[in-house]
């Protein structure tokens, strides 16, 4: 599902204007839509008080035409408006604003507004809104009013478009946002109500078109050639289901060559491995240290483990080995503090498909390995090899990518889209709307939000399944997008489905292994 951000938007506004629909008309259906919507919520939560929230750009103005149709349909209604509305804002909004007016709806200034029941619409900031800007005092002590209403007062806040302090472009948020029990996006979803932060404070998500329809707006994009983050939902991954043949065997499903765990790491090495055989690969060659051998092998005696060399010598000719049969590799989960730097850079050189998780990440993160380490990723686009595939969390991701540290948190997707291009390689930002970047281009990688996943995800263990899941999809020989996307979302998918059994808070990484295979099922990849 393909969503956009201010520029976008404004692109198709104007695109609308030219063909005979000016910003005023598109400012009415808006206002119309929500005081639609306000009104199936005055039905289903018996509520009768409503207060509209206007700021003095466009987004006020949709509330200042919301507080119009309600006023039409005899609604009891308060409005308030920030304190430079009357004399700031474009003249569609000014216009709606004196309709208000005209009808004997008097503003109220948001300093005056008082925590009670009801339907709160947040019309305050829109797509324009920057997140890096400061936000006013008079802002931040409407935001503590409106929590202070939905926390003690179980008010209902409907946003119009997306929550006010939320960037649009890219889920960024200010230090003081508006949160939604429900936003209602207009032509498009914003990319912000769907990435983290942002996403935390956009509740239940609508869209209205605005009656552009979708053939109008299909054009706009193909015209402009827009290039935005999509949200990875079923539709997409339904669609990717692999064949497997009545009369497959398990030569063809693929080998997996796995370098993973070390002393007090070994659970590790059996998740990914575990993982991998569940989503399907014919055979996982796992190398391990000799410490840890027989737990291991006693763990997951279906896979092919092999205890590494003690001479360095020998370790590197057994995984090069492996890397020379294999039709995909993962190695980093649980390999611990003392990676060994010449295994993952010749998995970087040779192996023909590629997952560098944990300590393989922060081995490349060092100081010391950093340049070298983005070389040898960037290097095998030379070799004829494809991308490799980084899986980052945060605290890895700003090792591997330090120009980025400080933004992580606040711009997952610049971040993850940065680190692309620094490596040429598929990176899979973890975390709350794990965010994957393709490099489809040096200025532009391929942006994709996903839309599955729980807190209770948030456990030692859960990415080591991931790293399995996505490696065992890259060895079955799944497009690279496809291997990559469908494992983030069945991985998150799955978290859901034992969460509802189980709650978050018990979930795990065994239970989102055991619960792959009602995640496959019920994204229609197997009966």
């Amino acid at each position: 599902m393909r969503t956009i951000g201010a520029k976008e938007q404004r692109a198709i506004e104007e695109a609308a204007a030219a063909a005979g629909t000016p910003p005023a008309v598109l400012m009415r259906r808006a206002g119309k839509a929500l005081a639609e919507r306000i009104l199936s919520l005055r039905a289903e939560r018996g509520e009768e008080q409503v207060a509209i929230l206007c700021g003095a750009g466009n987004n006020g103005g949709d509330g200042y035409a919301a507080a119009v149709f309600l006023h039409e349909q005899n609604v009891a209604l308060r409005l308030y408006e920030s304190e430079n509305a009357a004399r700031a804002g474009g003249p569609d909004a000014q216009a709606f604003r004196a309709a208000c007016l005209a009808r004997g709806i008097q503003p109220e200034l948001f300093k005056e507004y008082v925590p009670a029941p009801g339907i709160i619409l947040d019309a305050v900031f829109g797509s324009g809104f920057r997140a890096d800007r400061p936000v006013s005092e008079e802002f931040r002590q409407l935001v503590a009013r409106v929590q202070e209403a939905r926390a003690r007062k179980q008010a209902y806040v409907l946003s119009a478009d997306l929550p006010s302090g939320v960037q649009a472009d890219n889920g960024s948020t200010a230090e003081a946002v508006i949160p939604a029990d429900e936003t209602l996006c207009f032509i498009c979803p914003k990319t912000g109500v769907y990435s983290y932060p942002g996403r935390k404070f956009t509740g239940r998500i609508n869209m209205h078109d605005l009656g552009l329809g979708e053939t109008f707006i299909n054009e706009v994009w193909e015209r402009e050639q827009f290039c935005t983050p999509s949200v990875l939902t079923s539709s997409e991954v339904s669609a990717w289901r692999p064949a497997r043949a009545a009369d497959s065997h398990k030569g063809s499903f693929g080998r997996l060559a796995v370098l993973a765990g070390s002393v007090g790491l070994a659970g590790a090495a059996v998740l990914a491995g575990r993982a991998a055989l569940t989503a399907g690969v014919g055979y996982v060659d796992l190398l391990v240290p000799e410490q840890i051998y027989p737990a291991v092998l006693t763990a997951v005696p279906s896979v092919l483990s092999q205890p590494l060399p003690k001479e360095a010598g020998e370790r590197l000719a057994l995984w090069r080995e492996s890397l020379r049969k294999c039709s995909a590799a993962l190695a980093g989960p649980g390999l611990g503090a003392n990676a060994d730097r010449e295994l993952i850079l010749a998995a970087a050189a040779e192996a023909p498909r590629l997952v560098l998780d944990a300590d393989a990440l922060n081995l490349l993160g060092r100081l010391e390995t950093l340049e070298s380490g983005r070389a040898a990723l960037k290097d095998r686009q030379k070799r004829g090899l494809e991308p490799a595939v980084l899986t980052p969390h945060p605290g890895e991701f700003s090792r591997l990518c330090p120009e980025y540290a400080d933004l992580v948190a606040l711009d997952r997707i610049n971040s993850a889209a940065a680190l692309a291009r620094l490596t040429g390689s598929a990176v899979v930002l973890k975390g709350a709307g794990t965010v994957s970047a393709f490099p489809i281009g040096l200025e532009q990688p391929e942006i994709w939000i996903n839309s599955t996943g729980n807190a209770g995800m948030a456990k030692a263990g859960s990415g080591d399944v991931l790293s399995g899941l996505l490696a065992s999809f890259l060895a079955q020989k799944l497009p690279l997008k496809e291997a990559v996307l469908s494992a983030v979302f069945l991985h998150g998918l799955s978290a859901d489905i034992r969460a509802g059994e189980l709650t978050e808070r018990a979930l795990t990484p065994e239970d989102i292994l055991e619960g792959l295979p009602a995640a496959f099922r019920q994204a229609g990849w197997d009966k």
